[in-house]
């Protein structure tokens, strides 16, 4: 997925909810995204703290605010933010949504963290909006890196394979759709069987390269 996709797809939510809060609200929001598109983040970052300041705690507002300091690489605050706003609303999508994006892009990803938050934002978001196969995308990808990096089981190269083939189905005209429908493809030629504790592909370009971690 390009640079300029996931852009699109970090600034969505935002859209979604402006309705829900108070007027006094939207000129931070507007200013900082405005500022956010232009890739102005530090000043995008001082306007929702300026927000803020005016309405401690809005979720909109805490949210747009972590999806600046993701794109400041300070995703250690990032997280923080991010876990502030689920700690009082465990469901809010924007904040699932960034919280997965920051563990999937930050320098040392956290494939497994990244895929908890998607998982947690899968249900809430409607399959006819682009974020729909965008999740599939980022839950497919993750575990993908987790296969050639610490190995999955049976159901997680389950659930790899159903959010890639979800992917496929949607973006059919996707930039990396050969190598979607070949990374596939050989999963479901090659994975082991249920007996197998852990299957891990050594490298991404053998996969023939196998290491079977026998249930004990």
């Amino acid at each position: 997925m390009k640079d300029n996709m996931k852009k699109i797809f970090l600034l969505f939510f935002c859209l979604i909810f402006y309705s829900v809060f108070s007027q006094d609200i939207t000129m931070y929001l507007d200013e900082g995204d405005e500022l956010i598109s232009k890739n102005k983040f530090s000043d995008a970052e001082n306007t929702f703290r300026k927000g803020l300041k005016e309405s401690p705690g809005n979720p909109i507002l805490k949210s747009q605010l972590a999806l600046t300091l993701i794109n400041q690489d300070k995703n250690d605050e990032a997280e923080k933010v991010i876990g502030e706003i689920l700690a009082l609303q465990p469901e809010f999508t924007a904040a699932l949504w960034y919280g997965g994006i920051n563990n999937f892009n930050k320098k040392v990803s956290d494939f497994r963290k990244a895929i908890s938050y998607f998982e947690k934002a899968y249900p809430l978001i409607d399959v006819s909006s682009p974020q729909y196969f965008a999740v599939n995308y980022y839950i497919g990808r993750s575990y993908r890196k987790l296969l050639y990096r610490e190995g999955l089981n049976y159901n997680e190269v389950d659930r790899m394979l159903e959010t890639y083939k979800k992917y496929i189905e949607l973006q059919p005209n996707a930039e990396d759709l050969i190598d979607a429908k070949s990374f596939v493809k050989k999963v479901e030629e090659k994975r082991p069987g249920k007996n197998v504790g852990k299957w891990i592909i050594t490298t991404e370009q053998n996969v023939e390269e196998l290491i079977n971690k026998k249930i004990d």
